[in-house]
């Protein structure tokens, strides 16, 4: 009897794809729910070496396009900043913790016209119309980003020790991922940059894990702030956390 070699990257991708297509036509059924742990799951069980070290490079290029894209920044010093901050974040020794979104964020804007306003919280109270998000108050910026802290620090020790053979235990490190990135939108600590910041710090965080770095596509926009809006209005984190699965 010839032995049949199954192509498990292969069996993967038509598995997205097939789930992909079902959701985009709306023919999702219930048992599809749980679909994203089971395909995570599989390209994990797959017993193959995974450099993560070649993601930064192929994917910080596109990443800076698409990010540019979502949040309509067309100014040149945003768009190099953008690609300091990515190559700061995959070569930097500095202690990684809640406050290294600080030297993110300074990074982002360091070839800006006003270089001295990176890196720092916001002293102002600002809006998010439309959303329905009741933004921090400048003054609790602080106390708010100090109480993250130790959830920071406990996924940054699961990182070390994550089984991914285990997809509970995977699944459930970026889940708690997710709800620190709406935390952190939530409170909104910089004048701007905030969505590209946390992104880059939630990134890391995966990258930490051997979990592989994500971007919101422009056309995913619309869905994406909804999930979000939801997740920080209501405390319904389901629709936020299927959309980055």
């Amino acid at each position: 009897m010839n032995e049949v070699v199954i192509d498990m990257e292969f069996l993967i991708q038509e598995s997205f794809l097939g789930y992909k297509y079902r959701k985009e036509n709306k023919k999702l059924y219930n048992t599809d729910a749980d679909l994203p742990k089971k395909l995570i799951y599989l390209y994990y069980s797959t017993n193959q070496d995974r450099n993560f070290e070649d993601i930064p490079k192929a994917f910080i290029n596109r990443y800076i396009k698409n990010e540019c894209a979502l949040e309509g920044v067309h100014d040149k010093e945003e768009i190099i900043g953008q690609g300091i901050m990515y190559e700061f974040a995959h070569t930097t020794d500095e202690r990684f913790d809640i406050y290294s979104l600080l030297s993110f964020h300074k990074q982002l804007y360091s070839v800006s016209p006003y270089p001295e306003c990176a890196g720092q919280f916001r002293n102002y109270d600002v809006y998010l119309p439309g959303t329905g998000t009741e933004i921090a108050e400048w003054s609790t910026i602080r106390t708010q980003i100090r109480a993250l802290d130790p959830f920071v620090n406990e996924l940054i020790e699961k990182a070390k020790i994550l089984d991914k053979s285990n997809p509970n235990e995977l699944v459930q490190y970026i889940d708690d991922c997710i709800k620190i990135k709406c935390a952190l939108i939530k409170i909104h600590p910089f004048f701007d940059g905030n969505g590209r910041t946390i992104r880059c710090f939630i990134n890391y965080l995966f990258e930490l894990a051997g979990i592989p770095p994500i971007y919101i596509k422009v056309n995913e926009r619309t869905e994406y702030h909804l999930a979000m809006n939801r997740a920080n209005c209501e405390n319904d984190f389901s629709g936020i956390i299927n959309f980055c699965k």
